[in-house]
């Protein structure tokens, strides 16, 4: 006959806790308030396009009613054979043609968050004299109280979202004659 002596106390064996209802109502929980705010957050991005789309749209819209407006004015034009009239009128027409065809296109270039991504970069050194943006090409160029200033200011574009797409290519720093510098900064786009 065996006899088996257990030294191991019951106090001290460790504690399996099975996962319980509560356990499983928490998990669910934080689930639900995952999803909900991945949706919340696509949704509020999906409202911001739509604005823009429709604000677009309404442009365009204007747009094709001007040309017809302006067509209609050129036929009833034509009836009275006023050349000079005739021509201002073709004239203005095919400008808000292209001006139509420009609100068309698809590649539609807003400059709105990358200049309020410029006015957020601190300038303590630095003073911005001109800003060419054509395109998805941009140039800054501005002055500077001392050589190590401009550098410094760049590294500010790290934390906006425009600004740290693009690529930077070409500075140019130049020293000017009372003292201080002169600078000019070149990029040909954004990076995907």
């Amino acid at each position: 006959m065996k006899t088996r002596i257990e030294f191991y106390q019951a106090t001290l064996r460790p504690v399996r806790d099975l996962p319980t209802l509560g356990h499983f109502g928490l998990g669910l929980l934080a689930l639900v308030l995952l999803w909900s705010t991945a949706f919340g957050w696509q949704s509020y991005v999906n409202h911001r396009l739509s604005t823009a789309n429709r604000s677009l749209e309404q442009q365009l819209t204007a747009a094709r009613g001007n040309v017809a407006q302006l067509q209609q004015s050129l036929a009833l034009l034509n009836q009275r054979q006023d050349d000079g009239e005739r021509q201002r009128l073709e004239r203005d027409i095919r400008t808000r043609r292209q001006l139509l065809g420009l609100l068309s296109q698809d590649e539609l270039v807003s400059y709105a968050d990358t200049l309020e991504d410029l006015a957020r970069v601190p300038w303590s050194r630095v003073s911005l004299t001109g800003v060419q943006l054509q395109g998805r090409a941009m140039t800054l160029t501005g002055e500077a109280s001392d050589a190590a200033a401009v550098p410094a200011w760049i590294l500010g574009f790290d934390g906006q979202d425009s600004l740290a797409r693009r690529e930077f290519g070409k500075l140019n720093i130049h020293r000017r004659d009372p003292g201080g510098l002169t600078f000019s900064l070149h990029s040909d786009g954004v990076t995907q």
